[in-house]
This record gives structure tokens, C-alpha cells and sequence, in this order.
């Protein structure tokens, strides 16, 4: 087995629906990865006592949600993930700004990985940008995954799982262990896709030795991430396509092959750079027919 990085994980909870499913995700890594496993929220200075309690009340059910989800294990989970295991869990109340306490705690306890749920719209209609987990992603020193719900009844349980892939072979083994985590907590099926974008002139004159080749060379990228996928013992599938624009190709095979989630990276430029341009992390995650897992991984 691969030597997981993520030991120490945090999910942040608020007690709104896509707080929980979070919650629910980050159960699968922490018994994944035999991780200690921080449920985490902030009460704000803004914040009166009523809603106080309510933010406390959010952590008591998750800890409570914890006892109770051991026993649903699908049966072809791997056998070395042990299924009667206590979760090693602890509720945490911080207070004062929501991103610099949860900063504050990251860097205190050295934790390697955040989760929370991103909401929206907003009110100039972005999912993203200018979220918390956003400024999470650009604060934190370590790894964070954002989780946009858009099914709720099909979130605890992901079965058919879209892996968009470069194929630059960048936190190939980071992307694994994700990967790894729902295909053993929830048999996932994935798929990987990749998109050799071309102009629609391009794609119109391109003779079969041309697309053959093209092709190859795109299976050749993706080998080292199939390997690391194979490695775990996950056999996943692989489909690519020619296409104008990779962002409207992944919305469409999500669509039309009905995908309960998808898996998308951003990168620290990623993220700077949609201030001042597209950004088409938005736009999956604003225009995407199910829900989104949006992975940011630093180095531990």
C-alpha cells in the first residue's frame, strides 16, 4: 500500500446540508488513510447567542454521524482497510474570522488536509470565487478539497466518478489517494477523460493516422496515473476526445453519461489568476450537471 500523506484532516462544518455531505467525505478519507479527523467550526463575532448554540449543536451531530456510519461498508471494500475501526474524531469550536482561526489551527496542529463544502451562488452569481473555501485554497499551507453539492440525494454515494486528467503527471499519487478513498468507502466506478483540444478547422482536416497519433501520445501521458490508479487495485476507465474547448467536453460527458461526481484540480496560479480572467473552475462548477470535488494539494 502507498504511504498516505494526509494524517491530520479537518472538516469544516457550518450545519447547512453541504457542510454535512462534507463531513461525510471527509469520514472515507480519515478511515482511508487511518487519519485523526478534527470536525471544526467557527463562531464569528457577528454571531448572537442563538446562533452560537446552532454552530455548536453542528459539531455534536457530525461526532454523532460518526458512531453510526462504520457499519455501512460496501462489501468489496479492500481488506486491508480495517471496517470495525473507531474513527479517531474531535470536535473543535474556534472563534474569530472564519479563514484566519481555521489558518491559525492548521498551522498550530500541523494538519494536512481541509475539507469543506463550497455554496452558492453569490450574489454576482460565482460559486467560487470569493468563497471561503477559495481563500482557504489561498491561505492554507496545506492541501484543501472543496466539495460543491448539486445532487443531494445521489452525494453520499457516488458511484460513477469523471476524472478529468492533464496528463502532465502533477500530484498523480495525491489524486490517488482521493481516488482510493471513494472508490474503498463507496465502490466509486472512475473514469478517466482527457481532451486533446484542436480548433473545430483543425479537427474537421485531421486525417485517421493524424488522430491515431494524437491519440497515442495522449495514452502515453495518461500511463503513469493508470499505473498509480493500478497499483491500488483500482481499475478505472479511460476515454479521449477531440474537442474545441476541454471545459464545455468535460460539462457534456458528465450530462450526457450521467456522473454523480467530478474531480478537478486547482493550482495556486489557478487560483489567483481567476481574478483577473476566466476561470474555469467557476464555470464547471457553476455549469456542471452533478457535483464537484475540487482538489488544491500542497506539499506536506
Amino acid at each position: 500500500m502507498p504511504r498516505h500523506p494526509f494524517k491530520k484532516i479537518l472538516v469544516a462544518v457550518d450545519g447547512s446540508f453541504h457542510a454535512g455531505i462534507a463531513a461525510r467525505y471527509a469520514f472515507a478519507f480519515a478511515g482511508t488513510f487511518n487519519a485523526k479527523l478534527y470536525v471544526t467550526a467557527v463562531i464569528t463575532e457577528e454571531m448572537e447567542e442563538h446562533e452560537e448554540k446552532a454552530v455548536a449543536a453542528a459539531v455534536a451531530k457530525v461526532l454523532d454521524e460518526a458512531t453510526d456510519i462504520l457499519p455501512d461498508i460496501p462489501s468489496n471494500r479492500p481488506p486491508d482497510i480495517a471496517s470495525n475501526r473507531p474513527m479517531d474524531i474531535e470536535g473543535v469550536l474556534l472563534k474569530g474570522d472564519v479563514i484566519r482561526a481555521i489558518n491559525r489551527f492548521v498551522r498550530d496542529n500541523k494538519i494536512d488536509l481541509v475539507i469543506a463544502s463550497t455554496r452558492g451562488p453569490h450574489r454576482d452569481q460565482r460559486f467560487f470565487v470569493r468563497s471561503v473555501t477559495s481563500g482557504l485554497m489561498s491561505k492554507l499551507p496545506c492541501s484543501v478539497i472543496g466539495i460543491k453539492v448539486t445532487h443531494p440525494g445521489r452525494s453520499i454515494r457516488p458511484k460513477k466518478v469523471l476524472v478529468p486528467v492533464i496528463g502532465d503527471g502533477y500530484q498523480d499519487k495525491e489524486r490517488a489517494d482521493v481516488a482510493e478513498a471513494l472508490h474503498g468507502r463507496f465502490a466509486s466506478s472512475l473514469s478517466l477523460f482527457h481532451v486533446i483540444e484542436l480548433s473545430a478547422l483543425s479537427i474537421k482536416r485531421l486525417d485517421p493516422q493524424k488522430k491515431e497519433r494524437l491519440i497515442a501520445s495522449a495514452e502515453k501521458r495518461l500511463a503513469p496515473f493508470m499505473d498509480e490508479l493500478n497499483r491500488r487495485g483500482i481499475d478505472a476507465g479511460k476515454k479521449i476526445v477531440l474537442g474545441r474547448n476541454a471545459r464545455e467536453e468535460v460539462i457534456s460527458e458528465a450530462s450526457h453519461h450521467k456522473y454523480d461526481l467530478i474531480i478537478v484540480g486547482a493550482t495556486t496560479r489557478n487560483i489567483v489568476k481567476r481574478v483577473v480572467s476566466g476561470n474555469p473552475v467557476e464555470e464547471i462548477l457553476r455549469d456542471t450537471p452533478c457535483d464537484v470535488m475540487l482538489l488544491h494539494f500542497n506539499p506536506p
